[in-house]
């Protein structure tokens, strides 16, 4: 990061901190004081403190301090925190005189877990082992406990069933996270805030990372300091919250009724030592490191909340760099500048093939000595990202009964991720000078700069009519993602001495706009049934999709048919002939005006929800929600859950429910072309909308419909003495339709000749198809217990999970004989194989950890702070999208390419073994409001498995074929999907109270 922006940030944090403080001592009157645990005097944060007959409240802070602004009287004060005995305090309020009132509370001797929201109707509050379906609860502590510093990446090292990583050379998925529960998609969980829908984005990931042709939430967008708490319902609940909700629902809760101020600045860098094994020509491997110091953190957050006469205001922000990092091996492909790119050219006629690829190699050497090229020419890591965030919370009491809350929120995100290096003999893609020599003489390694605008506006009101509670809510959310691409060019283009080497290439935006209407009342007893919940509702919501073209410049070249030389062999050489000039600006062709679409539906639902007790002992709820949508028609989604408790330490609980996700106007409408490197090698592939005559008619796609599910989960939950609590939960979840982007169909395949889009190598589209099968459990244990002067807290999470593809559902078309068996030859070129092939359905099934446990211990005592973390990431299966085990009728394998076991089992379809990554964070507290957090991600420097470098690819070999492998050149040396690449991180924090 650059020495004046930082400046500027600590400068910005300075001031921010220093206003804030002084705004708080002049408001700071009344009442304050810190509330903590009576057994072991540590702090509690989130506690409630009520003033008796009023809504006059506070919430305690980091710090666990709270401050109540009240007019002088007698006053009582209610504290509280779930799991704890409420304590009633006597208070005299002088006329010009603050008063400080600290309290110790007693831990109850029914210890529960944390009171939820998320997955009832009902406003009758139950900790995480009372409810009728799995929540997970994350707290403030969980949030900021850490080295990580945004949403997605906490939830990941803290929500068992969570899977979020980032990845890296896939476009606009270098920016935005794309998230996962239970294994499933990240467009099949539904995202809310304050308990209400967020809006997606307008971004479609379609470059090979997990979610690939899906659409998610950027949960990053929202601040950490705006969040009282997360939580993870892992159930299905398309019944009681609408379409997406097949995996569950993610709730974020904001903080409100606070009082206090709280600031923190963070700052961190990898302090990593990245060992990895190249092979050698002659066989055996040389092992290589490098001692890296990348990718700082600088953030500043702070979270301030004001008194608005009887209502309450929060406002949270953040402002964060995030440098990139480099986890790249060297380029081992024979040649840079002579020859071709990638590999070998053909032996020219009359020449020894041994004889001319070494002299190829020698001359291209001499090439990189004399230019001092460097052939780790790639940058494969976390993207750099500048993010900032403001979010603010509040509400205002109207009458008697009435309350006016409001939430409003926006980020802006400016990040620069890499593509593919284009080497010198990549001909049909560098741009050239007005004389014919190249503009790049040493290749280069075009960006993707991403701006990424989020908005939100929640506005609602909350009444009683008579005995019924009402709530009327406009919720409206926007996201843009504008794409502009740095150091490249398009090749197309005239020789010029002046090449455009920046370009605009579009942008995506998306914008929702939802309005609830939600009655429900509350039946204390009604015969056998205790606290009888009715609940129904209404929601009306628009979604609108947009695509804007880029700069003509950004992809034309298509209809020009410029022809370029091809690298000589020699150096000094003429070129042995001419190739295309690759159209539109290179790692990413803008959007182009026939790509431009601007779509909207709009959707209807109703829901009924009722949920009681019978005798006290078994909790029923049955829901119903009726959805239709103006693309795609009408369903009837329902569900039914239950607890019984068998004894009082014992509950038992299960769901069955119906589920059901429209797709998304992005995945109806997407339409472009990316630049995906396939074996190394560069293609364009067209990406057609569900409607263009490529996909109609061409290849057969059949009209997109909606996903449909079935949910089953059986748990049981337990609270075993005062502290230990533990829930077990399984789970079976059956899609079918399921929408996924499909295959690489090719020129040759689709039978494209040669003025049929030019430029174009593969044709790509979203189809519903496949069914699938996720089923597993979750365990999760927690221990409270005074060990020593201090409290130690121990929790296990633990989840197993399996995805499994039962069908893949090509239409007729793509099923025809004539596309597939009666076409003989390779059956990687059938349509039935290339519609949804291996790799795919390994990215589904085994592309993330098949299990994950996480384990943690905290020891608070008087100041001092240690949290301990490991989590277990499972292992992770890829697999090449080619058939490796396909044979011809004389028994010889199709693609010989792939070196096998003695078992004829193919290197290159790779399992990645578990990993155990540790963190461990030591916080101090100097006063009661500054306190020290120092502390690791990753301690012990723990990287996955490397990707398998095929041997004959060792650099300097004259048998050399990149396809053998998927590390792209020996570039890629990891994957992404066990908890990153990146190695060791150490931080500081600094947290300010008041």
């Amino acid at each position: 990061m650059s020495n004046l922006y930082s400046g500027k940030l600590l400068q910005a944090a300075f001031f921010a901190i220093a206003w804030l403080f002084s705004i708080t001592i002049a408001c700071a009157q009344g009442i304050t004081g810190r509330i903590t645990d009576k057994t072991s005097g540590s702090i509690i944060p989130g506690a409630t403190v009520l003033v008796v007959g009023s809504t006059t409240g506070a919430t305690t802070d980091a710090e666990g301090v709270y401050r109540l602004s009240v007019s002088p009287g007698v006053y009582n004060l209610r504290f509280s925190f779930v799991g704890y005995e409420a304590l009633t305090l006597p208070v005299t309020i002088p006329a010009g005189e603050p008063v400080t009132l600290d309290a110790a509370i007693q831990e109850s001797s029914s210890r529960l877990n944390e009171v939820v929201v998320v997955g009832s109707r009902a406003a009758t509050a139950r900790t995480n082992i009372q409810t009728v379906a799995p929540v997970d609860v994350i707290s403030t502590k969980d949030l900021k406990g850490f080295a990580q510093t945004d949403v997605s990446q906490i939830l990941n090292f803290v929500a068992p069933s969570f899977n979020s990583n980032r990845q890296t050379v896939t476009d606009g998925t270098d920016h935005v996270d794309p998230a996962s529960l239970r294994g499933l998609g990240p467009d099949q969980v539904l995202v809310l805030v304050n308990g209400k829908r967020r809006h997606t984005t307008a971004l479609v990931n379609i470059n090979g990372s997990v979610g690939r042709g899906s659409v998610g939430t950027d949960m990053n967008a929202i601040p950490v300091a705006a969040i009282e708490r997360i939580e993870v319902l892992r159930d299905g609940a398309a019944a009681q919250y609408g379409s997406d909700a097949i995996a569950g629902v993610i709730n974020v809760v904001l903080k409100k009724n606070y009082t206090g101020l709280t600031a923190s600045l963070t700052a961190g860098q990898s302090f990593t030592n990245m060992k990895y094994d190249v092979p050698l020509v002659g066989g055996g491997t040389e092992q290589r490191s490098q001692s890296l110091r990348d990718g700082g953190v600088l953030q500043f957050d702070f979270s301030k909340g004001f008194r608005l006469g009887k209502g309450s205001l929060t406002v949270a922000g953040q402002v964060q760099e995030r440098g990139r990092t480099n986890r790249s091996g060297p380029d081992n492909a024979p040649t840079e500048y002579l020859g071709a790119a990638g590999g070998f050219p053909s032996t020219p006629t009359g020449q020894n093939q041994n004889d001319f690829r070494s002299k190829l190699i020698a001359d291209d050497q001499t090439l990189i000595a004399q230019r001092g090229y460097n052939r780790q020419n790639m940058i494969i890591g976390n993207s750099s990202a500048r993010n900032y965030g403001l979010f603010v919370n509040g509400s205002l009491p109207v009458g008697v009964n009435g309350n006016l809350y409001f939430t409003a929120g926006a980020s802006f995100r400016t990040g620069t991720g890499y593509g593919n290096n284009r080497v010198p003999a990549s001909r049909a893609q560098q741009p050239l000078n007005a004389d014919g020599s190249l503009y790049y003489p040493d290749g280069f390694l075009p960006a993707i700069q991403s701006k990424i605008n989020d908005q939100s506006l929640l506005v609602g009101y909350k009444t009683k009519l008579g005995q019924w509670n009402m709530d009327l809510s406009n919720t409206f959310g926007r996201n843009s993602f504008r794409f502009d691409v740095l150091n490249s060019a398009n090749a197309s283009l005239p020789n010029s001495n002046t090449q455009q080497t920046e370009f605009y290439a579009g942008k995506l935006l998306f914008n929702q706009n939802t309005t609830n209407l939600d009655f429900s009342r509350l039946y204390a007893q009604v015969g056998a049934i205790t606290g009888l919940n009715l609940a129904a509702g209404a929601e009306y919501r628009r979604d609108q999709f947009q695509i804007e073209a880029g700069e003509p410049n950004s992809y034309i070249g298509a209809s020009i048919g410029k022809t370029v030389p091809t690298a000589p062999f020699t150096i000094g050489g003429t070129s042995p002939g001419t190739t295309l000039a690759l159209p539109g600006s290179q790692v990413f062709p803008g959007y182009q005006p026939t790509d431009a679409i601007n779509a909207s539906r709009h959707n209807v639902s109703l829901y009924a929800d009722v949920e009681g007790e019978l005798f006290r002992r078994l909790l029923l709820d049955l829901a119903g929600r009726y959805e239709n949508y103006s693309d795609f028609g009408s369903k009837l989604t329902g569900k039914l859950a239950g607890r019984l408790r068998l004894i009082d330490a014992l509950n038992i609980r299960g769901a069955i429910s119906t589920g059901f996700r429209a797709p998304s106007l992005h995945q109806r409408y997407f339409q472009n072309t990316s630049t995906q490197f396939v074996s190394g090698n560069p293609s364009n592939t067209l990406t057609v909308n569900n409607e263009n005559p490529i996909a109609r008619q061409v290849i057969g796609v059949n009209a997109l419909k909606p996903e449909t599910s079935v949910n089953y989960t059986l748990g049981l939950t337990s609270q075993i003495g005062r502290q230990f609590t533990i829930t077990i939960d399984a789970y079976l979840i059956d899609i079918n339709d399921r929408i996924l982007y499909s295959g690489a169909f090719s020129r040759s395949v689709l039978g494209f000749g040669a003025n049929d889009y030019v430029g174009i190598n593969n044709v790509r589209f979203f189809a519903n198809a496949a069914n699938t099968r996720t089923k597993g459990i979750d365990i999760v244990a927690t221990e409270r217990l005074k060990a020593g002067p201090g409290q130690l807290t121990l929790t296990a999470a633990i989840n197993f999970n399996q995805n499994k593809v039962l069908s893949i559902n090509p239409s007729d078309v793509i099923n025809s004989p004539a596309n597939n068996e009666n076409k003989g030859g390779n059956p990687d070129t059938w349509f039935r194989n290339i519609f949804f092939d291996r790799s795919q359905v390994a990215l589904l099934e085994t592309g993330q950890p098949q299990n994950k446990i996480n384990l943690s211990a905290s020891y608070t005592i008087g100041k001092f702070d240690l949290t301990l973390r490991t989590v277990r990431f499972g292992s992770v299966t890829n697999k090449t999208n080619l058939d490796p085990y396909a044979k011809n009728a004389s028994g010889a394998y199709y693609n010989s390419q792939f070196a096998r076991t003695e078992s004829g089992d193919p290197y290159i379809d790779q399992t990645f073994n578990p990993i155990w990554v540790t963190d461990l964070t030591a916080n101090y507290r100097f006063t009661k409001a500054i306190s020290l957090s120092l502390g690791a991600n990753n301690l012990f420097d723990v990287y996955p498995d490397q990707l398998y470098i095929d041997p004959r690819n060792a650099l300097g070999t004259l048998d050399y074929a990149s396809g053998r492998d998927a590390s792209n050149r020996g570039r890629f040396l990891f994957g992404s999907n066990q908890g990153g690449f990146n190695g060791r991180f150490l931080f500081a924090r600094l947290t300010a109270s008041f």
